[in-house]
């Protein structure tokens, strides 16, 4: 059977600017030069974010087990609220899902959180529960993979979740003070977002819809000290080196060719190229090294414009958006780039207009 992307519905945190972050940044750095920490902010390509919290609520200390705490809670709600959503979106019953897919890195608990949304949600005792944990931007391109392949299994229906909560798990300052800790201020968001992926027949995808139609994952060897999260006793501290654009724009056009390969498809057949939005210059790093007209990359900058970057979330939230506007039918790649270091991409055929 064919795996067919049913719905996508979001639930985030509220808004914020991205000045009023940036303030907050200047006062739990005063070791590092405030014009540095503007210009951090001003260049990240984004203009609203969304927290869990007021700002002023991340000016005092906050044990990280309280933390921990509120991102469980808040994952546990907004993930929720994404799930209704997106099942009353696909018209689907809470007892039709055959998989619950969670995906986070910042909501820790054992049992992860799927153990209270299965319940939550009305879904049948006897779903099965897949909780995946750490890949941080790749998750949600990872849970739609996942999800694929539960369909051609024979599952008929599956429940992707994911739910990052940023601004609660990253270390707030450092000592010494690191600018990766202003870099992660700049950049992360809070939210979730679900999706249904239903079992279909292959090239029915239907009004509005995208069939989900291959995926494709590449390590690349010897990164593991690129990027990712240290857990540390105030939290997750992020691990990025400054190379990373340059990593990516080396090593995407590979991994890309790989994935288009497996439909024997080429990069001048993609009428839609989705590109989680780790930072602009990573997204200016990718057109770079594909070789791509400007603007080519217009979803994955409007998106880090109005929301950040949501992490494993940024991709469902791409697609929502990305569907709401009635794409036009053609064959298309989701990809996403993270700790690994490596790529996730998911290939999918957008359906007829409405």
């Amino acid at each position: 059977m064919a795996a067919m992307l049913a719905s996508v519905r979001s639930a985030l945190a509220p808004r914020v600017s991205q000045q009023d972050v940036a303030a907050l940044a200047v006062e739990l750095h005063p070791d590092v030069s405030p014009d540095r920490i503007r210009s951090v902010f001003a260049n990240a390509g984004i203009e609203q974010r969304h927290l869990v919290r007021p700002v002023e609520w991340y000016g005092s200390e906050h044990g990280l087990t309280e933390r921990a705490e509120i991102a469980c809670e808040q994952g546990l709600e907004l993930g929720a609220r994404a799930a209704r959503a997106a099942l009353d979106g696909a018209g689907t019953p809470p007892e039709s899902v055959d998989s619950l897919v969670f995906v986070t890195t910042t909501a820790v608990r054992s049992p992860a959180l799927d153990a209270s949304l299965a319940p939550a949600l009305g879904l049948r005792d006897g779903v099965r529960r897949l909780p995946l944990f750490g890949s941080a931007s790749l998750g949600g391109c990872s849970g739609l993979a996942l999800a694929a392949d539960l369909v051609a299994a024979g599952d008929r229906c599956v429940l992707v979740v994911v739910a990052e909560l940023n601004s609660l798990m990253f270390v707030p300052r450092t000592e010494p003070p690191s600018m990766e800790a202003v870099v992660s201020m700049a950049l992360f968001s809070d939210g979730a977002a679900a999706a249904v992926v239903r079992a279909g027949s292959p090239g029915d995808v239907g009004s509005g819809g995208l069939e989900l139609v291959g995926r494709s994952s590449t390590l690349v060897p010897d990164s593991l000290g690129v990027m990712g999260f240290d857990l540390v006793a105030t939290g997750l501290r992020w691990r990025l080196a400054p190379d990373v654009p340059a990593l990516a724009g080396a090593r995407v056009a590979e991994s890309v060719e790989r994935a288009l390969a497996g439909r024997r498809w080429r990069l001048a057949d993609l009428e839609h190229l989705l590109v989680h939005p780790g930072g602009t210059k990573v997204l200016d790093a990718v057109e770079d090294a594909l070789g791509l007209p400007a603007g080519r990359l217009g979803w994955s900058r409007r998106i880090l414009a109005e929301h950040g970057n949501l992490s494993a979330v940024t991709v469902l939230v791409m697609l929502e958006a990305f569907l709401q506007a009635e794409p036009a039918p053609g064959p298309g790649l989701l990809t996403a780039m993270g700790p690994g270091f490596g790529f996730e991409h998911v290939l999918f055929e957008a359906g007829p207009r409405r």
